[in-house]
């Protein structure tokens, strides 16, 4: 490593221009976020017991519905955000003062299906992790099932092309959906 520089976004360390130490520096990230992402599922799964059993009853029972609900949830938010993004940037365009308010409510409504998709995700990898207890012949507790389902379904979202373009959007339509289905007390 020839140089290294202090980064001012954050206290870590990492090499100017050694690519191997890029590459490792990035897997390293890598790993904390996922460790980090495993340990907020387990995390919401016990605070959130309740929501996490509806939203997993609803994927379980439900999966089609599930999916349906996911699929609609995005269409609008997507929908209503792309147009107030749009009405952000063409408000700015002519130079008045109401692009903050645009601006506000696209992040708004860009953010909101993303938190239900959180809520819904401790119940979304709770499934996946009974699922593979099944495959693995034993019954596995209520933490390794979520340990195991959201680490299989991170690592199964991470595969190039299929992951981002297949797995990664059906997990979030599922979660999106699942957590659709706790907030409104649909499932069990």
């Amino acid at each position: 490593m020839k140089e290294i520089i202090w980064s001012g976004a954050s206290p870590v360390l990492m090499p100017r221009e050694d690519p191997a130490g890029k590459i490792v520096f990035l897997i390293v990230v890598l790993v904390v976020v996922v460790i980090c992402f495993v340990a907020l599922m387990t995390f919401m799964a016990a605070v959130l017991r309740g929501t996490t059993e509806r939203s997993k009853s609803a994927i379980a029972t439900k999966p089609w519905p599930t999916v349906l609900a996911g699929v609609i949830g995005y269409g609008i938010f997507g929908g209503l955000a792309a147009w107030l993004y749009a009405q952000a940037f063409i408000v700015r365009l002519l130079e008045t003062e109401v692009v903050a308010g645009f601006l506000v409510a696209a992040l708004a409504v860009t953010v909101i299906p993303l938190l239900l998709s959180l809520l819904g995700a401790p119940g979304l990898f709770s499934d996946i992790g009974e699922r593979i207890a099944v495959l693995h012949g034993g019954d596995f507790s209520g933490i390794r099932r979520i340990v195991w389902g959201t680490c299989l379904s991170i690592l199964a979202a991470l595969f190039p092309v299929l992951g981002w373009f297949v797995v990664l959007p059906l997990l979030l339509i599922l979660s999106f959906g699942g957590g659709m289905a706790a907030v409104l007390r649909l499932g069990r």
